[in-house]
Parts: C-alpha cells; sequence; structure tokens
C-alpha cells in the first residue's frame, strides 16, 4: 500500500505545481480505487480496536 500511497502524493504534488498537468482518466481511476484499498484497511483497523 505504500508505494500506491506514494504515488498518489507525487500525482498529488505535480497537479498543484504543474503549469500544464494533463488529467488521465486511468489513472484517475486507479488512484480512486488506491483511496477505496485504503478506506477499506482503515475501517478494518478501527473496527478491530
Amino acid at each position: 500500500m505504500s508505494p500506491k500511497i506514494a504515488q498518489a502524493s507525487t500525482i498529488r504534488e505535480d497537479s498543484d505545481y504543474d503549469d500544464e498537468f494533463v488529467v488521465n482518466a486511468e489513472k484517475t481511476l486507479e488512484q480512486i480505487k488506491t483511496a477505496e484499498q485504503l478506506i477499506e484497511l482503515v475501517e478494518t483497523y478501527i473496527n478491530n480496536l
């Protein structure tokens, strides 16, 4: 999961600071999937406290 989070962070930084950042639908869907997986992991962790 760490590499996926690092990649999401890099994409976010690029979109913030690059003058001509182009959004790619495939990469966007990949980031949404990563976010959903992270939410699921956090919910599982919280429920097991």
